[in-house]
């Protein structure tokens, strides 16, 4: 079911790419790739050099205000002394923006999180994954007619609740992330 999904998002935003492109520039409408690295803090923990996470996108804007995004994101270890986990997931995002000039603008966006995700505990080692839902907001700043830069915060909702581990809480994962955006 999980796959069906992602397949059936990655293959609207590959037939929709299509629309995209096909638009005049005059719309600014475009698809682009990305790619982003920051840090992250689970559940009122602190950032820190330790926390590091890669993010990889795939996106397009049917107009100024309006766009699709898959994206997959990989999170280093995280914990205390009691549990342990390690994350990664895909996630698929409606997007909203608002121009403030030619070449700068503020976004947010919402979406769903597929997530697996491996713990350990005094108590054992378990596997886990699902699926959660996800915010952001952020800006982005136009360095050439085919290059961005973003700087965003998300928050990833991923619940894992595990009835064979014992002291395993839900988890929110804040971001703060810097990317780059090459746009076609």
């Amino acid at each position: 079911m999980k796959q069906s999904i992602v397949y059936g998002f990655a293959g609207l935003l590959t037939l929709t790419s299509g629309a995209v492109l096909a638009q005049s520039s005059d719309d600014d409408a475009h698809v682009y790739i990305g790619g982003s690295y920051g840090g992250f803090k689970a559940s009122g923990g602190e950032f820190d050099d330790e926390k590091d996470l890669i993010e990889v996108s795939f996106g397009g804007f049917f107009n100024p205000y309006l766009g699709l995004e898959a994206s997959g994101t990989y999170f280093g270890e995280y914990g205390g002394d009691l549990a342990t986990a390690e994350a990664e997931g895909y996630g698929m995002a409606l997007i909203g923006r608002v121009p403030l000039s030619d070449t700068w603008g503020l976004y947010a966006k919402g979406g769903q999180f597929f997530w697996d995700a491996s713990i350990d505990t005094p108590f054992g080692s378990a596997e886990a994954d699902g699926d959660d839902p996800f915010f952001a907001a952020g800006t982005d700043v136009e360095l050439s007619s085919h290059l961005s830069m973003i700087i965003e915060y998300s928050r990833y909702q991923i619940d894992t609740e595990i009835e064979d581990l014992e002291g395993v809480e839900d988890t929110d994962l804040d971001t703060v992330k810097v990317g780059v955006r090459l746009e076609f």
